[in-house]
């Protein structure tokens, strides 16, 4: 059973909109209708009435304080300026703490972004009454200086009526709520620098890139022991982008040794040794060493030997170590070390014999 009090609440009427459907010879369509309901209405909400009026009657005070101060530091200062200059700088004594204050309000939430806003108001605003306090003083007479200093205080009156609209209309944490706040404040901060910063960037490598393609790529620089150009050159992404035009081009089966030459054909990277270092370490970590040639059922000396030259003679040993276990085969640093040394040394043997001008063999 319904309760009597919804009987005595009061209603208005609203109308709405349906659509409903409408035949005319036997062809419907939806066509739409207005109706009326009554709603009640709700009990009128006296907290945002007052919350209305000391908003409005705060606005009006602050209003005041700026025409009362504009006023009268505009008339201190006219005594020695054209009045226009003189008035328009006056403006400013009152705007400043105000616009310290409106700061002070948007940094509510984080109390070291509100201490600056809140010290350099109560500063402007101190300022301000003093000038209007010594235009009343230097009026002349014994009223003029009393409505001086009573005309001081209609800023303060304004600060302080604003200060209690704030506080009354925002919120207070307690102490670990407020650091829980603070503490999101600085990632989303942090986060912000970031992405200016990673904006920033990215302008200044479009523009160094606009002058490469002006003036052509500049000089690989030497490298030094604590940085190896391979380490250099491995982070650079326009190496990286140089490497996979290459592959592209060459085709998927090409090996870091045929990339290598390519790059220092290019004059990307400085010498086959760091090229073949580098495209190799790069190849493995993006996973292209599936080309590389299928060792299985060979001997660890002939797997060793038969990656190794498809890597190249630049290539480190833990290159040939990772494309190895990729097809199953498991070997050692050191061995590849040994067996890549021992293989060198047999292609030295083997190699032919120098001959003189008169057709002799030297040693």
């Amino acid at each position: 059973m319904a309760s009597t009090n919804s009987t005595y609440r009061r209603t208005r009427t609203v109308t709405h909109q349906r659509q409903v459907p409408h035949t005319i010879n036997g062809l419907t369509k939806l066509v739409t209708e207005n109706y009326t309901v009554d709603e009640p209405v709700p009990p009128r909400d006296w907290d945002l009435a007052v919350r209305n009026a000391v908003t409005a009657a705060t606005a009006l005070t602050v209003a005041g304080s700026i025409a009362w101060s504009t006023d009268s530091i505009g008339s201190l200062l006219g005594r020695t300026v054209n009045p226009a200059i003189a008035y328009t700088a006056a403006a400013v004594f009152d705007l400043a703490w105000i616009t310290c204050m409106a700061l002070e309000w948007l940094a509510r939430y984080d109390r070291r972004k509100a201490s600056l806003p809140r010290k350099l108001g109560y500063v402007a605003l101190i300022i301000a009454m003093l000038a209007v306090a010594t235009n009343g003083w230097l009026a002349g007479g014994k009223g003029a200086f009393v409505v001086g200093l009573i005309g001081a205080f209609v800023s303060a009156i304004a600060k302080g009526m604003w200060t209690m609209a704030m506080r009354a209309f925002g919120s207070t944490l307690d102490d670990r709520s407020q650091q829980w706040v603070e503490a999101r404040f600085s990632d989303v901060q942090a986060r912000l620098a970031t992405a200016a910063a990673t904006r920033e960037l990215a302008r200044v490598e479009g523009t160094i890139a606009g002058y490469e393609d002006t003036f052509g790529t500049p000089a690989v620089l030497p490298q030094t022991e604590e940085e190896p150009a391979s380490v250099l050159a491995a982070a650079d992404g326009t190496v990286r982008a140089a490497i996979a035009i290459a592959r592209h081009t060459l085709g998927a089966d090409a090996s870091p040794a045929q990339i290598a030459a390519q790059l220092v054909l290019a004059k990307v990277l400085p010498d086959t040794e760091t090229a073949v270092r580098v495209v190799a370490e790069e190849m493995v970590r993006d996973g292209a060493h599936h080309g590389a040639p299928q060792v299985t059922g060979m001997s660890k000396a002939s797997a060793i030997t038969t990656i190794a030259d498809w890597c190249g003679d630049g290539a480190p040993s833990d290159i040939v170590v990772r494309v190895l276990a990729h097809q199953a085969v498991e070997v050692t640093d050191s061995q590849v070390r040994n067996e890549i040394s021992r293989a060198a040394s047999r292609a030295r043997k083997k190699a032919p014999a120098k001959v003189d001008t008169f057709g002799f063999g030297k040693p």
